[in-house]
């Protein structure tokens, strides 16, 4: 004695949805295959031949099969981009087309600066050069005594002797 509910076998095409064609040529096939018909019973209930049967049978196996392939665990992943709108689009394009001539831009800035140098002095080493010379000229004359020479009013240098100018 069979235990647990009593198997519906090809009864359950009559609960899928599906065309009104598509239900009956399930069915029969699905009885051929349980053995409750024969296949010239289910060839004249379809009103086919017998090589039509077996391809549809087959076709009908085959689609199950398929669908009992493992598929990737998850919501597929969407391929296709969002769509844009046009404004946006031109948008963007107009943007990626300014940024490619800065990129283009600053590519020929720095071949020039590598060339070039002299042309792109760094700032700071110009304010040291200024620096310096302004260093050198107050420094005392060379060989001179600590008190030695100093600009007169004038601005000319003007030798004290040693002495303090007061």
């Amino acid at each position: 004695m069979k235990r647990g509910r009593p198997a519906e076998g090809p009864k359950m095409v009559e609960k899928l949805t599906g065309s009104g064609e598509a239900r009956p040529k399930l069915r029969v096939v699905l009885e051929v295959v349980a053995g409750e018909k024969t296949v010239e019973e289910a060839c004249e209930e379809l009103g086919i031949g017998r090589t039509a049967f077996y391809e549809l049978r087959d076709r009908l196996l085959l689609a199950a099969l398929a669908e009992g392939e493992p598929k990737p665990v998850g919501r597929p992943k969407n391929l296709e981009p969002a769509p844009i709108a046009e404004a946006e689009a031109a948008r963007l394009k107009a943007e990626n087309k300014r940024l490619r001539v800065e990129l283009e831009v600053a590519y020929v800035r720095e071949e020039l600066r590598l060339g070039m140098p002299q042309l792109f002095g760094d700032q700071k080493k110009r304010r040291s050069k200024r620096k310096r010379k302004r260093r050198e000229q107050r420094k005392p004359a060379a060989g001179g005594e600590p008190g030695g020479a100093a600009p007169g009013a004038d601005g000319a240098l003007v030798d004290h002797g040693g002495e303090k100018p007061g």
